[in-house]
């Protein structure tokens, strides 16, 4: 097999040691950064009336198999799916596989960059109303505008105890309420008066325990806005009320507050939920559970199943009711990730019919109205010999989610950042394009104490293990076989990833184009029935990139010169992602007290690479029906709703 040197490596060395030389609580760091998003879409096929059928074998287009082996650079582990006890997948005949889907999702991935494809909301992203709280921000990092954000929209202001004369903030703007569900609808009614603040300290709370995300039926007594006496329910004396006491999640620092909510008011109306607020609320929770498992049960924060009720708080801003379970509440950034898309992807999304892009066209899709089936086939790819698994390691998999936009928007900005009156780019923010790992050492993977719940297992595979499988095609164009092979092979020195890990350095993989054969037709519709079908065009794979490259983009300037897809800066970007081996000084999580002091946001990859690389920038730039509904795809997601 052909072996592949990265970057840096003639020499001994891996790339990255000096790129992070300012203060490193100071500028966002992560173990992934980004393949810039291209405002340039190829649309080859005006919609699927054009593309050519299954049923037959077209004598002008490719039609053949390419075999493959991908060999692991570093440990990999796809795992078969057991959340208990996971091992490598396996295939039915017991060898260990590279599931299809794994090795087409990748394809799928670098199609996109390399295709110029459509990004479309609900696909290629998840485009809902991003939720945050900001109240740590340190003055003049990049979150300092958030907080005053988030500050004015719940309108916390100081107050002094009447009982301890202490200092303490609290929201003006958030009242408490009782969250129902009815025949799949929710809706808040408001408490009969405001919450009650509780301190821990107060000596009847010791009967209920110190479990923290909980709610408790009591009775209580109260006067000027104090709770004097609060036993659990069925021990108050004639005259007491009937409330809630909620247990919010675990204190940070010192103990935090208990909230007691009175009965609600029947009288008063109830506040209907918008759909659209309930499934953005339901997929913030998702992207939330995994870091919530470690201390308690995420059950707490769930919505209530048909017919039940639970105390909230809430908060109306800007046309949507946002409510939870803590008084400094979460709530919605002003607008969807689609409004940091490039302009060109914006200007499509609301397209009554919209053309066909190169991964769609290729590689199928199943849309409302129309669907058309992969004209790519990718089978499991079998392990060769019988690698053993690795001995079992533990690792926190989950990471800053779009959620932390200084990880995921350029230019210091935050998602409420869009002028309404312009459409230029510059005007809002720009999401940084598509996430890829770096590549780098197998690094510890040890779960903290305290922590097992969020851990997962992984068994993986040695350095070393090959995989070799086949991928057939039918009815391709000569560019869309330069393209499909592109996206397995990539450049020279580069690596794919695949599996579970690669933020710590696991699942690099090497990709080998074994051979390439296509039918010959002549032989195939020939008189000779013993001749083979097959053309082998093995040595052809580099003329087929080579012809993608300087055939899809045509020409430009005056002098009618060739356009090369390789010479684009964010493809550029891309293959240096995808061939740079770090050290992995700086690319890692960043710790919980990093978060405070961010002066500065993620690096771009192109600040990086010509900054190792001394290249100047580069001088250019960077389903096909109906309107996109931005929440179609948390509906289907969350089919209970």
């Amino acid at each position: 097999m052909k072996m592949v040197r990265p970057i840096g490596a003639a020499s001994g060395l891996l790339v990255g040691r000096g790129w992070m030389k300012m203060a490193e609580n100071s500028r966002v760091h992560a173990p992934y950064n980004f393949a810039p998003f291209s405002n340039k879409i190829l649309f080859p096929y005006a919609g699927i009336e054009e593309l050519p059928g299954h049923d037959t074998l077209r004598e002008d287009l490719k039609s053949g198999e390419i075999q493959v082996t991908l060999r692991a650079e570093t440990p990999v582990f796809v795992s078969d799916g057991n959340k208990e006890d996971p091992h490598f997948f396996r295939g039915t005949n017991g060898k260990h596989m590279l599931p299809g889907s794994t090795v087409r999702g990748l394809i799928r991935e670098n199609m996109q960059i390399l295709g110029f494809g459509l990004i479309r909301p609900g696909e290629d992203l998840e485009d809902y109303q991003i939720y945050f709280r900001e109240m740590a921000a340190a003055r003049g990092s990049v979150g300092g505008a958030l907080k005053a954000y988030y500050v004015d929209a719940l309108d916390i202001k100081s107050q002094k105890s009447p009982k301890t004369g202490k200092t303490f903030t609290i929201p003006q703007a958030v009242p408490s309420g009782y969250l129902h569900c009815e025949n799949g609808d929710y809706w808040i009614r408001p408490t009969v008066e405001p919450f009650l603040r509780v301190s821990r300290k107060h000596p009847d709370i010791q009967t209920f325990g110190d479990g923290p995300a909980r709610v408790v039926p009591v009775t209580y007594r109260a006067a000027d806005g104090a709770v004097k006496q609060i036993l659990p329910t069925g021990q108050g004396a004639l005259g007491m009320r009937k409330g809630m006491l909620l247990y919010t999640g675990r204190p940070v620092g010192k103990p935090n507050h208990l909230y007691l909510f009175p009965e609600e008011d029947l009288e008063a109306m109830p506040i209907s939920i918008p759909p659209e607020d309930v499934l953005s609320y339901r997929a913030d929770l998702e992207a939330r559970a995994n870091s919530l498992k470690a201390y308690y049960s995420v059950r707490f924060w769930e919505l209530p199943e048909e017919g039940e009720s639970k105390p909230v708080f809430f908060v109306r801003r800007e046309g949507h009711l946002y409510f939870g379970m803590s008084l400094f509440l979460r709530i919605g950034y002003q607008y969807p990730l689609s409004a940091g898309l490039p302009k060109h992807h914006r200007e499509m999304i609301g397209q009554e019919k919209i053309p066909l892009d190169y991964p769609h066209a290729i590689l199928g899709f199943a849309g409302k109205e129309e669907s058309y089936r992969s004209r790519v086939s990718v089978g499991d790819f079998t392990a060769a010999g019988d690698p053993q698994e690795q001995q079992r390691v533990r690792a926190i998999l989950g990471g800053p989610k779009p959620s932390y936009y200084p990880g995921y928007v350029g230019d210091g900005k935050n998602y409420n950042d869009v002028d309404p009156g312009s459409e230029d780019d510059k005007g809002r923010f720009q999401l940084r394009g598509y996430k890829q790992y770096w590549m780098k050492p197998v690094e510890s993977t040890a779960v903290p104490e305290g922590k097992e719940k969020v851990g997962t297992a992984l068994r993986p595979l040695p350095e070393g293990t090959e995989f070799t499988g086949i991928i057939r095609f039918q009815n391709l164009t000569d560019l869309e076989l330069g393209l499909l092979l592109w996206s397995l092979r990539l450049e020279e020195g580069c690596f794919q990833t695949v599996g579970m890990g690669k933020p710590y350095g696991y699942g690099r993989m090497n990709v080998q184009i074994d051979s390439l054969r296509t039918l010959d037709y002549d032989l195939l519709y020939g008189s000779d029935l013993t001749s083979s079908p097959w053309k082998d065009e093995t040595d052809q794979v580099a003329r087929y990139i080579d012809a993608y490259d300087a055939g899809v983009l045509g020409t430009t300037g005056k002098k009618k010169k060739t356009a090369h897809v390789r010479d684009r800066a964010e493809i550029q970007d891309f293959f240096f992602l995808k061939r740079s081996v770090r050290d992995g000084r700086s690319e890692t999580y960043m710790e919980l007290k990093e978060y405070q002091n961010v002066r500065e946001p993620l690096p771009t990859v192109r600040s990086i690479r010509e900054s190792e690389e001394g290249t100047a920038a580069a001088s250019v730039g960077s389903a096909p029906t109906g309107p996109v509904d931005p929440y179609e795809a948390l509906r289907n997601k969350f089919k209970k709703l």
